[in-house]
């Protein structure tokens, strides 16, 4: 798909009313959704953080969209795949430019090139305590990625035809208790995307889908 259909079909869902817990549960790790049905977010006082799923043409024209493989470091998110983006510094105004700063940090895109589209359904990642705002923002030229050392190990960039596509199956991860859980993933050329990434990437494949079928 290019720039241009891509743009358009964005137009029309802008206003569209989000899948939410729906598309979050297909791709939920096992027990997930029960979790956040009994939990209580002013008594688990989650940190909040904002992250960008970023579209941009690739040198075909084709809109792509960026993850990140996170470096190995003590934390319940080693080396897993995810979005740019972490939590707010004081000079933040909003979360939005939070996850600017952070994507500028992590990959290289200066801020000021990403138009911004909306927000999806906030989502509670139990293991971390983070309540994650994600923001769909896109670029109109194709860009280069400059990853940061200290934090990506990998910058995957993925069709969006890939996403829209895709079906997701069932694979073996390790979660923040060291074991070993069978969870639903998206695959994209062997890369295993789960958690709330994919729970994230559900939601706009559900979302977009919408548009496609009108």
């Amino acid at each position: 798909m290019n720039l241009i259909s891509f743009l358009s079909l964005l137009t029309k869902l802008k206003e569209n009313r989000l899948a939410g817990r729906v598309a979050h549960s297909l791709l939920a790790p096992p027990k997930r959704m029960a979790q956040l049905n009994y939990m209580s977010m002013t008594k688990m006082k989650p940190k909040k953080a904002g992250v960008l799923l970023l579209f941009y043409p690739n040198a075909r024209g084709e809109v792509n969209f960026v993850l990140t493989r996170r470096k190995v470091y003590k934390g319940v998110h080693s080396s897993q795949i995810s979005f740019p983006g972490g939590k707010p510094e004081p000079l933040d105004d909003d979360l939005w430019a939070t996850a600017l700063r952070e994507t500028h940090e992590e990959v290289g895109v200066e801020s000021h090139q990403v138009k911004y589209f909306r927000s999806l359904t906030q989502l509670y990642v139990p293991p971390s305590n983070f309540l994650i705002v994600p923001y769909v923002g896109y670029l109109e030229k194709t860009c280069v990625f400059l990853p940061d050392s200290e934090e990506v190990d990998a910058i995957l960039e993925i069709s969006l035809e890939d996403l829209i596509n895709n079906q997701p199956m069932m694979t073996k991860q390790r979660t923040s208790s060291a074991k070993f859980v069978e969870v639903p993933a998206y695959i994209f050329d062997q890369n295993e995307v789960w958690g709330a990434t994919a729970m994230i990437l559900s939601e706009f494949q559900m979302l977009f889908k919408v548009g496609l079928s009108k």
